[in-house]
Parts: structure tokens; sequence; C-alpha cells
């Protein structure tokens, strides 16, 4: 336990003894919480303030690891999506069992403890990343945009591939990287649903356009895998941060033909 301590260092907290199968990548993060309170994020933070020494960074969920940064650190830093502000950067971290990580597009840097992923840095702005860390969103941009959409909103297109939902924009401002996007996967059988969710009837799948979406070129992108049962119905749209709180708008979307098995 003490050798592995080190070798963890500073995520000890992830420590597993050899009773458990810490051999097949990605089994202990499907199963526990592997980190819990967010700090790990501190390990992202110092790579973005390493990697872009002379720059304030616009992040997106920063939890409890901007606290524990030096007050210089801090100042470089402004936690954007907290803030409503353009984001830039996204860091994502196993806080709970099961719950996907972003996708590759952006991606500059990968944490894994025992073969599972437990920390991800990724630029939402693509003109930070080199093309090989581009190409795969400029390829499902194309794709997508080349079929017919869903669904048409002011902002967004939304596709739907298989259970892949894609939202494209081909007009797309920094300032529209801070969006709360609204989705709500409606089952054939309530059934399916993870048991303290049966009762209201649907699942909550709503993110912030920073954890799964990019930009370039003034175009955007997210995509999102809906789960893995028969799908009634979705309900599309955003959140919007007001003075007395948060406002939805959302649309139904009647999805039982396509997605009926």
């Amino acid at each position: 336990m003490a050798v592995d301590a080190v070798r963890l260092h500073p995520h000890q907290a992830a420590y597993f003894n050899f009773l458990v199968d810490r051999s097949t990548p990605e089994r202990l993060r499907a199963r526990y919480e592997m980190l819990y309170w967010g700090a790990e994020r501190r390990e992202g933070l110092e790579v973005l303030l390493a990697r872009y020494p002379d720059e304030t960074l616009y992040v997106d969920a920063v939890s409890y690891s901007w606290d524990i940064l030096p007050a210089a650190a801090r100042d470089r830093i402004v936690r954007a999506g907290e803030a409503g502000r353009a984001v830039d950067f996204f860091i994502s971290s196993a806080l709970r069992p099961r719950a996907p990580f972003p996708p590759s597009s952006g991606r500059i840097y990968t944490r894994r403890i025992y073969g599972n992923t437990v920390l991800t840095v990724r630029a939402v702005d693509l003109s930070r990343v080199d093309e090989a860390a581009a190409a795969p969103a400029r390829a499902a941009y194309r794709a997508a945009a080349a079929g017919e959409p869903l669904f048409r909103s002011a902002a967004f297109d939304l596709h739907l591939d298989g259970r892949t939902l894609t939202w494209v924009s081909a007009s797309c401002r920094r300032e529209d990287t801070w969006r709360m996007f609204l989705l709500e996967v409606v089952p054939v059988d309530p059934d399916d649903l993870p048991l303290r969710r049966r009762e209201r009837g649907w699942l909550e799948l709503g993110f912030p356009f920073g954890r799964f979406g990019v930009r370039f070129d003034g175009r955007c992108l997210a995509r999102r895998t809906l789960p893995d049962f028969p799908v009634r119905a979705l309900r599309v749209g955003r959140w919007f941060r007001e003075a007395g709180g948060w406002r939805r708008e959302a649309t139904t979307i009647d999805l039982s033909a396509a997605l009926r098995r």
C-alpha cells in the first residue's frame, strides 16, 4: 500500500487493494467513485497554467481545485461556467461512476490510474490544438450537416444518427460556448430508468456546452449518446440564467417510431 500511495500521489484516495480487479481498463471507474471532491482537477489546472503561461484562462468545471491553488495562479483562472462566461477549456474528472467523459476532440491531457481515466483536460476552442486532435470534430460536423436535422432551432440544428445526438451550428461565436443544453429522455418503459428516476418518468442528461462541445472555424458541434433503452420522446432546449434563477425553454420530440426496438 505504501508503494502505491507514493506512486499515486497526489491521488492516494484512488487506491484499491489487490483483492479488486485493477487490470481491466475502466472497470473501477464504472463501479466506484474513484475520486470524489474534485480536488484532482487541480492537476488539470496546473497543466493549463504551464501550457499557457501568459494567458488568462477561461475554464469550466473547476470545482474545489481553484481554492487550493496559489493566489497568483487563481488570478489567471476565470471560472467561466460559474460566471456565465465564454469557455475555452473544460476539465472532467471521475466524480461519479459511469459518468461519460467528453469526446476526444480537443483533448490535451489525460490522467489514468490503474488503467482508469480519472481526469481529462480539453480545449473547447479547437484552434488551440493540432489538426489531429481537431479532425474527429470536423468529420462529425460534416457527417451531421450533410443529413436532414431532426429538429431546428434559432441556435442549433439537432441530428440523430443511431443513438447519437449531434447539435451543429454553422454560425457560432465564442460567447456561445457558455450554453446550458437541456436534454430529457423519456423511455418507452419507465422501468428502464434508474430506480430514483422512475417516479418522474424521464432521465435528465442536460449539459454545459463545454463538456461535450467544441468550436472551430466559426462553427459549433456537441454530441451525446442516448441511453441503451427504447426512447419514446426527447425534450430538448436550453437553460437560461436570469436574475431570479434559471429559466428553461424546451421542445418535445416524438421518437417512438424512430428508436423503438
